[in-house]
């Protein structure tokens, strides 16, 4: 039945055109975003999914910004290590060569350890006792330049709120589950240089002082033929404070080591070949243990390149899984897009068409 009140073909095509028209937009958003699964309810299941995975991917490239701090502090680490052990093998080496000079001459035989005496001042020996106090700044230099965002690992103040044996430095290195992961760095297994290793107490020499790092306060150079051994300091002294009374450290800026050992041999006999024999040794054995301790830094830079990798890795992953889950295919997109828009056209072809049935109907009453 015909009618020109309604007009059920028109109604028809128009619904038609509105839902290709709906489809028609949802696809240029897609076309356009990129996405088929732009929001919760395009598909509820995908979008909680890849919310949460997007979210997990903004806190692992937070991690890794961490890795990098991390890497930053380790590498400057190292680096001071290095400066520090070039320093200390040149400091070997000077004294291989004094070894071999006159024996220098003294003023006063009772000598303070950190006063110079004029008369060694005047001998060669005293000339290279010079040469290694400038190494010994250089390599101090380092242990306090070695610093990256506020974090040295090479030398801990006095004025520091934690001890250097309870001082743990943590860095963040992944990021899994939900659950943050860290990297602890004990102070000690790094530090060179404690300004506060005075604090501990020790009630006789060579008591073991936890507080106590590579080149702090003394180090005893048993004196073959003679009974007083000979102390040599690199940069601080343990004291009591004159008010308190607590212990703690002192720096010292001129050391004298070498005037340190002649006076040995001059004030207690001891044989001086032999000494200097002893001051290698235990020059040797700082070697050592710095070589061991930037072993240890070594193994923790390779530890952050690993972690640095894998959570790039998971991050890769986790930004591809996003991109299978919500990601548009944007060839068959188009390809539909462009069907739409046929469509469309259809439609709007078939309502004009519907839209002249009435008209058609006036001509039966000429």
């Amino acid at each position: 039945m015909s009618s020109i009140i309604t007009n059920n073909g028109a109604i028809a095509a128009l619904g038609t055109l509105r839902s290709i028209n709906g489809r028609l937009t949802h696809t240029s958003q897609q076309m356009s975003l990129g996405l088929r699964v732009a929001t919760a309810s395009d598909n509820a299941a995908y979008w909680s999914i890849s919310t949460s995975m997007r979210s997990d991917v903004k806190a692992m490239n937070v991690v890794n910004d961490s890795v990098g701090l991390a890497q930053g502090v380790v590498d400057t680490a190292y680096a001071g290590m290095e400066n520090v052990l070039e320093s200390f093998v040149e400091i070997r080496n000077l004294v291989i060569t004094v070894s071999d000079m006159p024996q220098p001459g003294f003023k006063d035989v009772v000598k303070p350890t950190f006063s110079l005496d004029p008369e060694y001042a005047k001998s060669g020996v005293y000339k290279i006792d010079q040469r290694i106090q400038q190494l010994q700044d250089q390599a101090k230099a380092a242990m306090l330049s070695s610093s990256f965002s506020g974090v040295n690992l090479l030398y801990h103040g006095n004025t520091e709120a934690d001890k250097a044996s309870q001082q743990v430095f943590s860095f963040t290195v992944g990021y899994a589950g939900g659950t943050v992961q860290t990297l602890g760095i004990n102070a000690v297994d790094t530090l060179l240089l404690n300004d506060d290793f005075g604090s501990y107490p020790t009630t006789f020499p060579g008591e073991f002082n936890p507080e106590k790092t590579l080149f702090d306060g003394s180090d005893i150079i048993d004196a073959p033929g003679s009974f007083t051994p000979a102390s040599i300091y690199w940069y601080n002294i343990p004291v009591s404070n004159p008010t308190t009374g607590d212990p703690e450290a002192y720096p010292v800026d001129q050391t004298y080591v070498l005037q340190s050992i002649e006076n040995n041999v001059v004030r207690f006999g001891s044989v001086r070949k032999e000494l200097y024999s002893n001051l290698l040794a235990s020059i040797d054995e700082k070697i050592q243990k710095l070589t061991s301790k930037m072993a240890y830094v070594g193994t923790v830079q390779k530890s952050l390149e690993i972690y640095d990798e894998n959570n790039n890795k998971m991050i890769d992953i986790a930004t591809s899984g996003i991109g299978r889950l919500v990601d548009a295919d944007m060839e068959t997109t188009a390809s539909k897009l462009r069907a739409l828009q046929t469509q469309q056209q259809l439609a709007i072809q078939s309502l004009a068409i519907a839209n002249t049935a009435p008209g058609n109907l006036m001509q039966l009453f000429q």
